[in-house]
């Protein structure tokens, strides 16, 4: 009796292990569900309660979960993931210092964004207002040139006249009559011309406002460098019995990074194809229709 005791001891030990070498994300698995279901080789996952910081429910995070899982099934044809809420394995999100690092750089991007855009929009009034005044200007020259030309004229005909006739001539009158037609016409170009001074001092001011801008956005974008250095963001974490996800900018981002850590729940390593779930950063991908590789199925396929 005790030889057979010891022999089924032995032959389940052997089949707990034999689950373990052709199926390594067994081992994550509680003892009970690999004791119950023998030959269920799916990975068993719980989802623990969302850090409402996150803005997301915990049915929210169940669906992502799915999706993740999803994307795994439809690459492989296997359902490698199933939720079970009294699993072993639990997918958690941690907030702390990392994701409020990244919503405070989150933040200066778009208000940095939006002041260049905003500089951007004011440029190119400025250089629409700079033509018109450019265009307004040499209008004014040209119309000065041609009342100097025009007094010049009406001057030697002054002279003339004045040794020819009378002050009461017919021509002197004429000419008299030209030459106050002339100082009416100096005289609203005279208005335009202070207009135009006007306006042009007007948009001096505005260049040197927004070269001011300018200036403060730059010295902006050069504080958020030295607040926000470039390095590589580690969004998640597998930890054998939990993993952390603590990092994520959207839903499609959140999914691809717990897809990404149920690979290594399966077994898997990094890979070095950008475009791959198992490269270890998110960017290249296609988060929103991303399909696996054919690298991540060959990493799956040499566990």
């Amino acid at each position: 009796m005790r030889l057979i005791i010891l022999i089924a001891i032995l032959l389940f030990a052997g089949l707990l292990s034999y689950q373990v070498h052709t199926h390594d994300q067994l081992r994550f698995n509680s003892l009970s569900d690999r004791i119950f279901h023998p030959f269920d080789t799916r990975l068993r996952y719980q989802i623990a309660p969302a850090d409402p910081r996150f803005g997301l429910t915990q049915a929210e995070m169940i669906e992502l979960t799915r999706q993740a899982a999803d994307i795994w099934q439809q690459g492989t044809g296997k359902q490698l993931f199933i939720y079970d809420p009294k699993a072993q394995l639990q997918i958690k999100l941690v907030y702390d210092e990392r994701q409020d690092n990244f919503n405070a750089f989150k933040k200066t991007q778009e208000s940095l964004l939006q002041t260049k855009n905003n500089n951007q929009r004011v440029n190119d009034n400025l250089t629409a207002s700079g033509d018109y005044l450019n265009r307004m200007y040499n209008n004014l020259l040209q119309r000065q040139s041609m009342l100097e030309a025009e007094r010049q004229h009406l001057q030697q005909q002054r002279s003339s006249w004045s040794q020819i006739e009378t002050a009461e001539g017919e021509n002197r009158q004429r000419i008299e009559q030209q030459y106050q037609q002339l100082q009416e016409k100096s005289s609203r170009l005279n208005s335009e011309i202070q207009y135009f001074n006007k306006i042009n001092d007007q948009f001096n001011l505005q260049i040197n406002a927004h070269n001011q801008n300018i200036e403060r956005y730059n010295l902006n974008v050069t504080l958020a460098k030295h607040r926000f250095p470039p390095r590589e963001f580690h969004k998640g974490i597998f930890m054998g019995k939990e993993i952390q996800i603590y990092q994520f900018e959207s839903k499609d981002d959140l999914r691809l990074t717990i897809a990404h850590e149920l690979g290594h729940a399966l077994g898997l390593s990094h890979h070095s194809d950008a475009k791959a779930l198992m490269y270890p950063m998110l960017g290249e991908q296609n988060l929103q229709h991303f399909q696996l590789q054919p690298s991540d199925i060959a990493l799956l396929a040499s566990r």
